[in-house]
Formats: structure tokens, C-alpha cells, sequence
């Protein structure tokens, strides 16, 4: 997380912070009510009006198979970051380069927070998931 974003959060007293915890329920008729937590002593219930997911910071890559390769911190490595010391991976087969979005598998494509060096913004994310399709119609279609 940007420590420019830290700071402000700390300087809120309106957030409080719930880590190590899931929302199991938001509840409400029009408009959120309440939220109904797990969190390390159970779960819990608590009034809220609004609600920020964080997701992002840290990548939920551990179920990926090891021909996809991360870097030291889960990111997916993709396009010319799959380049170590100006070599692709000894399993790039292919006759050409990785596609941008492309990681070590030809035809697997990653975007948004879990790319290694992506933004870290939804309008990035939504763009890179534009462009990655745009990239497997070209695998597929045998570019």
C-alpha cells in the first residue's frame, strides 16, 4: 500500500481497519446497514454505511502452477519482464516474443493488481483486461 495512503487512512477517524477479516454478509434494505464479519475472535456484526475492499496489495497467486512465473513477491511476470539477464525462460517455446500481457505459459494472459509492475488503479486493470483479450484472440488466431 502507498504510504501516502497510510498516512491518510490513519488521519480518518471515520475508517477503522478489520485486517485479517472477512465479510461474510453486508445488510441492508436500501441502502448498506450493517456488515456481519470473521475475524480472528469469530464473527461479529457491526453498524456500517459504507464499505472499501482492499485488494490488490498482496497477490493471491500461491494456487497458480510453477510454469507461470511470479516474482520474489507472487506478482505474475509477463511480457518483457519474463526476460532474466536478456533471456526469455528455457520453457518459452515459441518462434516469438511473449505478447505484452502474456505471461510464461503462450496463450495465458494476465492483468490488473496481480501483473508484476501493473498500476495498482481499476482503470488500468479494466484497460489491461480489454487488451489481454485483444492479445488471446491473436494467440488464437496464430500470431
Amino acid at each position: 500500500m502507498s504510504k501516502y495512503l497510510i498516512d491518510e487512512i490513519a488521519r480518518t477517524s471515520n475508517v477503522v481497519l478489520e485486517p485479517l477479516t472477512q465479510v461474510v454478509e453486508a445488510i441492508g434494505e436500501d441502502h448498506l446497514e450493517a456488515l456481519r464479519l470473521s475475524g480472528p475472535n469469530g464473527e461479529y456484526q457491526v453498524p456500517a454505511g459504507s464499505l472499501f475492499v482492499f485488494i490488490g496489495a498482496v497477490p493471491g497467486t500461491k494456487w497458480l502452477p510453477e510454469s507461470i512465473l511470479r516474482d520474489e513477491n507472487g506478482f505474475v511476470l509477463a511480457g518483457p519482464d519474463l526476460r532474466a539477464k536478456g533471456k526469455l525462460p528455457e520453457s518459452w517455446k515459441e518462434q516469438r516474443e511473449p505478447f505484452l500481457l502474456e505471461t510464461s505459459v503462450p496463450g495465458v494472459f494476465v492483468a490488473g493488481d496481480v501483473r508484476h509492475g501493473s498500476v495498482k488503479r481499476v482503470a488500468s486493470a479494466v484497460g489491461e483486461g480489454s487488451i489481454a483479450v485483444q492479445f488471446a484472440h491473436q494467440y488464437l488466431a496464430g500470431f
